[in-house]
């Protein structure tokens, strides 16, 4: 273990146009002669759309059209939208099944000049009872939000289930886990909570479509997907693969938000239809209230030990709202593999996960970093702080008795080569007290090149406490890819890739790692990102699969280069790989301080422990690391898109609190080297890691602190307050954060 940073790497490729303001997104594109969009959107969440009068907006100047379903189904048919299941129409057919959905686009010669038109459009309405909570929506009697939802294409699910169910996933034995728990010497079971969030990233969604001869369309806009892009505006539209194409452009953010079909494929429809270029850019209000969101969650967990603290067995049911559509989830299950894998980290005699999607009009709910993970992690982590209360044991040593080893078998049944749980989990707590100390202290210090965020003492009658979490999460062989080598100019090369830059620093690892195959310098090494039609296929960018995949694929090029004398452009498209997959832990440990008067919440300090394996970008894989811990700590203390009554009541970032460089928390890292890890490269995955027991660890902290849990996130200070005025949560019995803090500072805890 160390905690210095091994590798140098240079700057990114895409360093110094975004530094200088040069580097141009898709909100900069506007082609001439283009049209730009406004979306007429539903004020109600549940609705028959009896009329749209578009009287007034076709009068003002600078109007061209206003498109209805109606219209784009005469020119279009009627196929439905969806990466995996297709059950969202491009605009709304005589049914709004939530605030924000699409009814009409207005097209006209200004943005300004299309929204003041789509203001004036106005929609008559036939109220339908609203669907809104999930649990409810599964049950007897619930109005349903689609008519017969088995029969979209794609659907995973069947007549038999649930009129309101969009997915659901079942893993391990109900029955065995009765059996264990039934003789555990202690068991718990808690309810849990999580709200509905955003990805936050800070470029809204923006499209620009533009028509080709021969009934062709190009796509250029905010996707990390551009070929699954590609397939499914081309299903939709009727039209061949080949006739569509989808145009390089960096991305601003994306966290699991820029794989969405409906908009970029409607943009794509109304430039086919208006024969001109067409630019849909969403404002930001929009793209809080009218794209995919994070899935609210209500969680169940069972959890049971022997006597000693081992962990025996694991119940979790869980119930997502999945809002109108099921359209943006990508999965073959149409459900969040982070549920699928949350017993992954322990050794248990038994387990059983249920994870349930329910349709609801809402916001349609899509892919969010780890997806699934945080509210998994969030609701097990929290469960087992309380099972250690209960047996009157340390939640450290309770953690550790059970973390998986080398050798060890999971509880879905495989065998991992190496497991570093307790290592990890040892290397957070050791770090946590000098980042303790150093929270505390207002000089800065030279070793501080291992830490963020500044350091925020809590004031004079605060309660303190400290808590703990842990995540595992497998690295999969690498994914299919492709690339392109070709010789450049001056004894340059330029690579060719097919995915978009969205500001992981990915293109930065092909130029680093082609350059040192190739034994040049890399400046010498030119990276571009070629549109659809250049290169064979690519996923996109997610499921923490760019650089394993990437690195594989650079190892194939570099190979078919030399065979070729290289001379000549050469292309390799890779093959999903057979090895294993290698495991990562995460732990961290997180410091708080409360204010008892008014249930404020300070988090002082947040250690990060990453089992990792091969760094190849230090500073790239330390944001991943640092990002994430700061998306978990918003996860915890302050994002909310505050649905409620079928509405979004935070449409702007001011509501919706996203953390500022104000609000983070002093951070550590250490890193859990000499990993083994998948691909060439040696790597195991961190972009989805850090992010995930971020919550857990704090809500932990905080009922160490104040003696009350709080299951329900964001922990906001009036939350806090009423469970210390013991109108929520349950009072937390024994001292268990006092043993984790013993632990901490290096003294003997209790067995």
């Amino acid at each position: 273990m160390t905690l210095a940073w091994p590798r140098v790497a240079g700057p990114r490729v895409d360093a110094r146009d975004k530094a200088t303001g040069a580097t141009r997104y898709s909100a900069d594109v506007e082609p001439e002669g283009a049209l730009h969009a406004a979306v007429v959107r539903s004020t109600v969440p549940h609705a028959e759309v009896l009329a749209v009068d578009a009287s007034a907006a076709l009068a003002i100047r600078g109007v061209t059209a206003v498109v209805t379903a109606s219209d784009l189904e005469r020119r279009f048919g009627d196929e439905l939208c969806g990466r995996r299941v297709r059950d969202m129409p491009l605009l709304a057919r005589d049914k709004v099944r939530f605030s924000g959905e699409g009814i009409a686009v207005v097209l006209a010669t200004t943005r300004q000049v299309a929204e003041d038109a789509a203001a004036l459009v106005v929609v008559e309405y036939r109220e339908l009872t609203p669907v809104l909570d999930a649990s409810a929506a599964l049950g007897p009697g619930s109005p349903r939000v689609h008519e017969a939802p088995w029969r979209y294409d794609g659907a995973v699910v069947d007549k038999s289930h649930p009129p309101n169910l969009q997915s659901e996933l079942v893993e391990g034995d109900p029955a065995a886990v009765d059996e264990v728990l039934g003789r555990a010497a202690h068991v718990v079971t808690r309810t849990y909570r999580t709200p509905a969030g955003h990805q936050g990233y800070l470029e809204p969604q923006c499209w620009t479509a533009s028509p080709r001869p021969g009934g062709r369309v190009a796509l250029l806009g905010t996707v990390k997907a551009p070929y699954r892009l590609r397939e499914q505006t081309a299903k939709t539209l009727g039209l061949a693969l080949e006739a569509v194409e989808v145009e390089p452009v960096p991305l601003g953010g994306d966290f699991g938000g820029k794989g969405g079909v409906v908009d970029p494929t409607l943009c794509a429809a109304l430039a086919l239809w208006a024969d001109r270029p067409v630019r849909l850019a969403l404002r930001a209000g929009e793209d809080l209230s009218a794209t995919d969101a994070r899935h609210p969650s209500v969680i169940a967990v069972s959890v049971g030990c022997d006597a000693d603290g081992t962990l025996l067995a694991l119940r979790v049911d869980a119930v997502f709202d999945g809002g109108a559509y099921a359209a943006v989830k990508p999965i073959p299950s149409a459900n969040l593999h982070g549920m699928a894998e949350c017993a992954l980290g322990y050794r248990l005699e038994a387990f059983s996960v249920r994870s349930a999607i329910a349709y609801t009009t809402t916001l349609p709910k899509g892919h969010m970093r780890a997806p699934g993970a945080p509210q998994a992690a969030f609701a097990i982590e929290s469960a087992l702080d309380e099972l250690a209360a209960a047996a009157g044991v340390s939640p450290v040593e309770l953690r550790r008795r059970s973390v998986l080893s080398g050798g060890d078998r999971d509880a879905y049944g495989h065998v991992w080569d190496e497991a570093r749980g307790a290592e990890t989990l040892d290397a957070a707590l050791a770090a946590a007290v000098s980042a303790a100390d150093a929270a505390a202290d207002a000089a800065p210090r030279p070793e501080d090149r291992e830490r963020s965020g500044r350091r925020r003492p809590a004031p004079s009658g605060w309660r303190r406490g400290r808590g703990v979490a842990l995540y595992a999460r497998p690295t999969a062989p690498p994914a299919t890819t492709s690339l392109r080598l070709a010789p450049g100019d001056d004894g340059r090369f330029v690579v060719e890739l097919p995915f978009p830059e969205t500001g992981t620093g990915s293109h930065s690892v092909v130029r680093d790692e082609l350059a040192a195959a190739l034994g040049v310098d890399p400046e010498r090494v030119e990276v571009r990102q070629v549109s659809t039609g250049l290169l064979p296929y690519d996923p996109g960018v997610g499921a923490s699969r760019v650089t394993v995949g990437l690195t594989a694929a650079v190892h194939q090029l570099v190979s078919r280069w030399w065979e070729s004398g290289g001379a000549e452009a050469v292309t390799v498209e890779t093959g999903p790989g057979t090895e294993r997959p290698a495991l990562s832990y995460c732990a961290q440990v997180a410091d708080v301080a409360v204010d008892p008067e008014t249930g404020q919440v300070l988090v002082s300090s947040v250690v990060t422990a990453a089992d990792v394996a091969s760094v190849l970008r230090p500073r790239s894989h330390r944001m991943q690391i640092d990002g994430g811990t700061v998306m978990g700590y918003g996860f915890a203390c302050l994002e909310d898109l505050l649905e409620s009554d079928g509405q979004v009541w935070a449409p702007n970032l001011a509501e919706l609190r996203l953390p500022t460089a104000a609000d983070v928390p002093f951070l550590r890292t250490v890193l859990v080297e000499g990993g083994q890890g998948v691909g060439p490269a040696n790597v195991k995955a961190v972009g989805e890691l850090t992010n995930v027991p971020t919550a857990a660890a704090i809500a932990n902290a905080v009922a160490e602190a104040t003696g009350r849990r709080v299951r329900q996130l964001p922990l906001t200070a009036e939350r806090v307050f009423w469970a210390l005025q013991g109108e929520t949560g349950d009072e937390v019995r024994g001292e268990p954060g006092d043993q984790v803090r013993r632990e901490a500072r290096g003294e003997e805890g209790p067995a």
